[in-house]
């Protein structure tokens, strides 16, 4: 049985797309929430569907005898509908960018995420409630719960009146999920916003046994430079790195409250290959202990961390940050045994050069031109360059270990590909 409110209609001037679920039992705790998704409706350029879950609470005697009288749980349903209803329209003028509202019965996080999942939502936003202990004890924790089980992002926000987020803290440990939260706080961010990428190193598992100190910050630089180069940025938005020690969620926390930041992002389930920052533990603590709101990117059905095969990237489609990266490049596999090979649909893939070492690769912004530099360096030392113009995309294919395998440039109807030879 549901409870169908009818409370509005589409944002004015929006595009209908997937829908945004604001999940709310209708208390002072869940207004952040509708706040946060009136905030966001034209961002978003979504509709807002309320959801709200009567929980039945049924105790029977050892006899078997139904001790709630159901008159009760229709009056608690009722009663329910009543806060929901009310704070749907409450909102005076924006009380129209909610298109329905509604009260279903069940366990509240397993339906929210049905619901978001049948109906194809873009973004579940919940309250993240109270943070005393006893919640934690007697409460049912639904935003935690929800963004357990749900296959959809997930927003906890606390109560208060919220806008369009303008600084973002999202959490790194370099696996696919904190691309994910990265690209997804991107979205929510307003056109001068600022991302900042943090990836914090545990105390306890600061470096293997392997790895010196200088390496291993070596490593994290290099890979965070990559990992930027693989958001699509805006133009006004401002992307910093920043790297912190010490217990990854007190630290996240901190350093958002300290820079002011109005989110924090992070993954679900994210294992990355460095720190295996984000876990399941990091995310609690997050939502438990937040004061702004904190979104949640659940896996996407694949193992985030997989290493079996080498992988490619495509590390940008921006030319901006062609030429950091490829300074990048340079500077790790200057040196190395190269073969050099040309893709024509025409003519097919022909050997250019072989065995060569690599001096560098550039890339002028002027005239758009990626240049390949290979031999050795001194007078009287063979070296050749290959200067590649109207370069559509840059890929870079790495093996298990984050070795650089080869240099993919994409041109027209061909490619260029620089294999590294170990």
């Amino acid at each position: 049985m549901q409870t169908l409110i009818q409370a509005g209609v589409t944002v004015e001037g929006a595009t209908r797309t997937d829908p945004i679920v604001v999940a709310t039992d209708g208390l002072p705790q869940s207004r952040g929430a509708l706040a946060m998704a009136r905030a966001l409706a034209g961002t978003l350029h979504g509709t807002i569907n309320v959801v709200a879950v009567h929980q039945s609470i049924g105790m029977t005697a050892p006899d078997g005898q139904l001790l709630l009288d159901p008159n009760v749980a229709a009056s608690l349903r009722a009663d329910l509908t009543r806060r929901v209803r009310e704070q749907c329209t409450g909102g005076g003028d924006d009380g129209a960018l909610v298109e329905q509202s509604e009260v279903l019965n069940g366990e509240p996080a397993r339906v929210i995420s049905d619901v978001a999942a049948k109906r194809h939502a873009q973004l579940i936003i919940v309250g993240m409630g109270r943070h005393e202990l006893v919640d934690r004890i007697f409460g049912d924790e639904t935003a935690l719960k929800v963004a357990r089980t749900s296959h959809v992002p997930v927003l906890a926000v606390p109560d208060g009146d919220f806008s369009v987020p303008r600084h973002a803290v999202v959490a790194i440990d370099f696996s696919e999920g904190s691309v994910r939260a990265a690209r997804a706080a991107l979205r929510l961010l307003t056109a001068d916003g600022v991302l900042e990428l943090v990836h914090v190193v545990p105390r306890d598992r600061l470096f293997d046994a392997w790895v010196a100190q200088e390496e291993y910050v070596r490593f994290v630089r290099h890979s965070l430079t990559r990992f930027r180069a693989r958001l699509a940025i805006p133009p006004n938005v401002r992307v910093d790195d920043v790297i912190l020690n010490g217990d990854p969620a007190r630290e996240l926390l901190a350093y958002a409250t300290r820079v002011g930041a109005d989110l924090i992002a992070a993954g679900s389930h994210g294992h990355g290959f460095v720190t295996r920052l984000v876990i399941g533990s990091v995310t609690t603590k997050l939502l438990r202990m937040a004061s702004c709101p904190v979104l949640v990117i659940p896996p996407n059905g694949q193992d985030d961390d997989r290493r079996g095969a080498a992988t490619s990237a495509t590390l940008t489609l921006q030319s901006s940050r062609w030429a950091e990266v490829l300074d990048d490049f340079t500077r790790r596999n200057g040196g190395r045994r190269t073969r050099l090979e040309v893709d024509d649909p025409e003519l097919g893939a022909q050997m250019q050069e072989g065995e060569y070492p690599l001096l560098g690769v550039t890339f002028d912004p002027v005239d758009q031109h990626i240049e390949i530099m290979l031999g050795q360096l001194g007078a009287g030392e063979p070296h050749l360059s290959r200067s590649i113009a109207s370069v559509d995309s840059l890929d870079v294919l790495t093996d298990r270990d984050d070795q650089d395998i080869a240099l993919r440039l994409r041109h027209g109807e061909g490619q260029t590909i620089l294999t590294l030879i170990r």
